[in-house]
């Protein structure tokens, strides 16, 4: 059927979904000549370290381990400080004895911690300094013993898009207009194919990871956060998603290249606004 404008000889307005898929895919043929992003491992987000800190907050007896972790988030810079310490104590040798005790009066008191910090400290290059993401790191290492998000940790990571995800409460939204926070890419890690799901903060430039997957079944994928927690399962039928504490989601495929030019969008009319 010949719309009105057409047969009017005027052209016709795109309606909003298609102008902004057109005005995406005119973008995407630019965004690879230079990445407004760049990738952190141990980025997070105010939002997401608040929420972990009340979570914490809210427990009655907690173990050392979390507590060390709400310190590390609440205060990182004086953990920095708790960990050159320790760095130190380990540095300077001696009795297992006499070593054990010296990182208990430094805040680090359990076996199974002090196990945790001298591998991470002993697997620093000598030249490496102490910062808050290296505070961030150990948080994440202590809280996932069990080694998921090692691979991520790694020097040079290497990673692909694999495909990307949106997602919003009770029903999928309209291509690229959901919620920012489910807005996800998802990338494969080489060689062992390992998934994990990223976000983007255009405000800072950066892409980080939320999550890693931990469990694949039939009919499921399980994603933690760094700090060890469910983030959720992924329903590989009908891409729903159950998040713990929250409505279920239903989430949708879309081209990694339009959700990252999609962001870069973002990212640009923020640079916009900032010049006005």
């Amino acid at each position: 059927m010949m719309l009105i404008c057409q047969k009017l000889g005027k052209v016709c307005p795109m309606d909003k979904r298609s102008l902004i898929l057109w005005l995406l895919l005119l973008v995407s043929c630019f965004s690879f000549a230079d990445d407004l992003y760049r990738s952190e491992i141990t980025y997070l987000s105010p939002v997401d370290r608040q929420t972990e800190v009340d979570r914490l907050l809210a427990i009655e007896i907690p173990s050392e381990q979390q507590y060390l972790t709400q310190i590390a988030l609440q205060k990182p810079e004086i953990f920095v400080r708790q960990l050159r310490r320790a760095r130190e104590v380990l540095n300077t040798g001696g009795q297992p004895g006499q070593t054990a005790s010296r990182l208990r009066t430094e805040g680090f008191i359990s076996p199974d911690v002090q196990t945790s910090l001298q591998a991470f400290l002993f697997g620093l290059h000598p030249d490496d300094v102490v910062t808050p993401s290296r505070v961030m790191e150990f948080v994440i290492r202590l809280n996932t013993p069990a080694g998921a998000w090692d691979y991520l940790l790694s020097e040079t990571p290497d990673l692909d898009d694999f495909a990307a995800l949106e997602c919003a409460p009770g029903k999928a939204p309209a291509e690229l207009l959901g919620p920012f926070e489910y807005q996800f890419v998802i990338q494969v890690a080489h060689p062992n194919m390992e998934l994990s799901l990223w976000r983007f903060d255009p405000a800072e430039a950066l892409t980080y990871p939320v999550a890693t997957l931990v469990e694949t079944t039939v009919d499921d994928y399980r994603f933690i956060d760094r700090f060890g927690n469910a983030f959720g399962i992924l329903s590989r039928d009908n891409l729903s998603m159950q998040v713990p504490g929250s409505d279920p989601l239903q989430c949708q495929k879309i081209d990694p290249v339009i959700m990252r030019a999609y962001q870069d969008h973002r990212r640009e009319m923020m640079l916009s606004e900032k010049q006005l």
